[in-house]
Formats: structure tokens, C-alpha cells, sequence
């Protein structure tokens, strides 16, 4: 019996990814009709639609949407407007094709919003977010043992929102930022290491992209700038290095411009503007930030719903003053979107599973994580390691539970106490 076990551990930790991914398309063929009906809706359908009224219809004109309400036309023009920026559809592109072609061979309707469609959507969620899992991996491997690597990534993609976002409403822009992080992140040490104009113009593609798909994504980039700073003297060489290869680095904010160019074009198109400011009165309140209801309120309270988080957190505390793992300038960048997001009018972020704007940063706050979990686990305290085994497991079950029960739009004290009351029975999916 000893030998099966170790061998079924052994069995895990070498295809744990492989296992969670086939555990995944499983649930995502089940998924609830309530999801597969929102797959393209609301905001989802904002960043979508570029797609069907580019390639199927040929233009903004006339464009029939499902969320009328929320897009409607430009004003003056018959031309839909959307608030939401291309960077995600540009993602989508592949797997919108793939559906616009089963569609046609089906002899369904090709108007991309038929059931090939969500599928497609589908796939792209599972796509990008095993990519994004498979690179936060290698990310992780560099600094820690496997067994830690395997508890961290096991632990963001079932005991946070992380799920939700990558299986029930892949529509959203959180699964597209977390692979765009997890590469960025990935790339960062060549950035340094292998300079020059390949990955200069790369990652000035990628922070594009990143910064086009949600604005407060240009947080990213303190951790290129701020990456293995440890000492003054640290600080001295990274500007001598940035004045060696000024020049070259100008590239960078070109090939950024240049992911930005089908927006302009849009907005032009649009509004006669090459550049407008599209969320037109909402904005953010600088002197009222809302932070207690951002981490812990029913409405989405980040902590509240994904406490596997938090163990991050409670890493970037205790690790950040050595700076192991970059630490200290990931916890600066945490502090600064907890602010950016509290400041924000809509402080919930709308109908949502858990705060999702701490979705795609998860690929930074899985490295105090981790480091937190290697304190832990290397420590000559036995009770301890139990501890947080345990944490660990019930944290991931309770993340977990509360997202495959979730009904939308977001939960509420009555239906939060229903789930996690259900949760004693130790079953895994309420009917409702």
C-alpha cells in the first residue's frame, strides 16, 4: 500500500498539469447553461465583438449585439460603439475562426454567436490559461523545489478565481492577461541577460498588448524596471545598462504603438478621433478609496472568495524586507493595484466572481506564495508543515466550491452561507 501511494505521488507531481487540464475539459463540457448563455454577453461581448462585425459583417454599421443596452451606437452614427479595447479579440482571433469554420460545416448559423462560438470560447479559456499555468510553472521552477511549484500552481487555479475566469467566463480578459503576464514575467530575466533588439521589440510587443487589453496592467512594468534590485549599487548598473542600450530600447515603445494602431484606427473610425477616452463619465474617486470592500465585502471582497491569496500576501510581508524573489517590488506593485482598484467608482468591478481585477497579477503573487510555503516546509517544525498542508487543502476546496457553485452575478451573505454550509456535506456539485 506504502508503494502504490508513492507511486500515485510520483505519478501527480509529474503530470499534475496534464491531469488538472483533462480535469478541466471535463468541466468545462459540463459547464452550467447559465455560463454557456453569458459565454458572450455583457463584457464579454464588448471585447468580442470586434470580431463578427469585422470578419462576418463587414463593418460597426448596423451591427446587431446580444447586450444592446451596454453597446449601443456611437452617438450620431449608426455605427456600434464598445468601450472595450481589440486586445482581447485579437487573442480570440484563432479560435473565432475555428468556430466561424465548424459553423459553416455544421450548417449552423455563422453569425458568431451560435453554439460553435462558445465552444471556441471555450477553448481559447483553456488555451491561454494552460499556457499562462505552464509558464507561471517554469516562472516557479527557477526559484523553488517542485513540491512547491506543484502546491502553488494547484493552488491558484483551484482555490482562487483563477477557475472561474479561465473555464466559466472565459469571454472576460482576465485569462488572456494571466498568459500575457506569465510570458512577460518568463521573459523578463533575458531581458537583461540577452539584450538587444529581438527582445526589446518583443517586449514591447507584449507590454502593448498587455497595457491595451486593461490600462492598469502598466503595473507590469515596475517589475521589468524594479527586477533583481537589491542595492544602491544594483540601481547604479540597471541605469548604466539602460543608457548602454538606449538606442535599442527605443524600439520598444515603437513595436508597443504598433499593437495600439487597430484601436486608433477604430476610434477614427468611430468618433473622428484618433484617440477618445471611452468609459465617458466613470472614473476613479482618488481620495476615497475603498480598500475593506475591495478585500472583504460580499460583493466580490477579493479575500473573502479567494483566501488562497491572501497566503501571498502574508508572504510579501514577511519576505519583502531581504527582497528574496523580487518580493519587495511585486508587494509594491500589489499595494498599487489595491489602490488603483479601490479608487474605482465601480469599486466591485460589476457581476463577477470574486474580485477580478487580481486575476492576471496572480502570476507575480504566486512567487511570495511560493516562498512563504518553502519557509514553511523547510522549517524543523513538523506541527507547522501539518498546518499548512491542511490550509492548503481546505483552502483549495473551499476556493473551489465556491466557484463551481457560483450563480451570478455575484454572490450574495445568503447564497455565500448556503454554499459554504453544503460544503460540510463534502459533496461536489449542488444542483440547483
Amino acid at each position: 500500500m506504502k508503494n502504490f501511494l508513492k507511486s500515485i505521488g510520483r505519478f501527480w507531481m509529474r503530470y499534475y498539469l496534464l491531469i488538472l487540464l483533462l480535469f478541466a475539459g471535463y468541466r468545462a463540457a459540463n459547464t452550467p447553461g447559465r455560463f454557456i448563455r453569458g459565454m458572450i454577453w455583457s463584457d464579454a461581448e464588448g471585447y468580442y465583438l470586434y470580431l463578427p462585425a469585422v470578419l462576418i459583417q463587414g463593418g460597426f454599421e448596423d451591427f446587431q449585439v446580444r447586450t444592446e443596452a451596454q453597446f449601443p451606437n456611437y452617438e450620431g452614427t449608426n455605427k456600434r460603439f464598445t468601450k472595450y479595447t481589440c486586445g482581447v479579440a485579437m487573442l480570440e482571433l484563432p479560435f473565432f475562426l475555428i468556430g466561424h469554420f465548424w459553423a459553416k460545416v455544421l450548417s449552423m448559423p455563422a453569425d458568431g454567436y451560435s453554439y460553435p462560438y462558445i465552444v471556441a470560447l471555450q477553448l481559447a479559456g483553456l488555451f491561454y490559461g494552460f499556457l499562462g499555468l505552464l509558464l507561471l510553472k517554469e516562472i516557479l521552477a527557477r526559484y523553488f523545489k517542485p513540491v512547491v511549484v506543484m502546491m502553488t500552481v494547484a493552488g491558484f487555479f483551484l482555490g482562487t478565481n483563477l477557475y472561474h475566469y479561465i473555464l466559466q467566463e472565459p469571454g472576460m480578459s482576465h485569462v488572456y492577461s494571466f498568459f500575457l503576464f506569465g510570458l512577460f514575467v518568463w521573459l523578463t530575466p533575458r531581458f537583461y541577460e540577452q539584450p538587444g533588439l529581438k527582445i526589446f521589440g518583443g517586449m514591447g510587443l507584449l507590454a502593448g498588448l498587455i497595457v491595451l487589453i486593461r490600462p492598469t496592467n502598466i503595473l507590469l512594468l515596475l517589475y521589468l524596471l524594479l527586477f533583481g534590485l537589491r542595492s544602491w549599487a544594483d540601481v547604479r548598473e540597471r541605469l548604466l545598462f539602460f543608457w548602454k542600450y538606449l538606442g535599442a530600447l527605443l524600439l520598444a515603445p515603437i513595436a508597443s504603438f504598433l499593437v495600439f494602431v487597430p484601436q486608433f484606427l477604430y476610434w477614427k473610425y468611430i468618433s473622428g478621433n484618433w484617440l477618445i477616452y471611452s468609459y465617458g463619465e466613470e472614473g476613479f474617486n482618488w481620495l476615497e478609496p475603498r480598500v475593506d470592500m475591495v478585500l472583504f465585502h460580499i460583493k466580490n471582497g477579493w479575500l473573502l472568495f479567494s483566501p488562497m491569496a491572501g497566503l501571498a500576501i502574508i508572504g510579501c510581508l514577511v519576505g519583502m524586507w531581504k527582497n528574496r524573489c523580487n518580493i519587495a517590488p511585486i508587494f509594491l506593485i500589489w499595494l498599487l493595484l489595491l489602490y488603483i482598484t479601490s479608487c474605482w467608482w465601480c469599486w466591485w468591478f460589476g457581476g463577477a466572481f470574486g474580485h477580478r481585477q487580481f486575476v492576471e497579477f496572480y502570476v507575480l503573487l504566486a512567487i511570495p506564495y511560493a516562498w512563504l510555503f518553502t519557509q514553511v516546509l523547510e522549517s524543523k517544525v513538523l506541527a507547522l508543515k501539518i498546518f499548512l498542508v491542511v490550509l492548503w487543502l481546505l483552502l483549495g476546496y473551499y476556493g473551489y466550491m465556491l466557484a463551481v457553485h457560483f450563480r451570478g452575478p455575484h454572490y450574495e451573505w445568503w447564497s455565500w452561507k448556503e454554499v459554504v454550509e453544503y460544503m460540510w456535506q463534502f459533496k461536489f456539485d449542488k444542483k440547483y
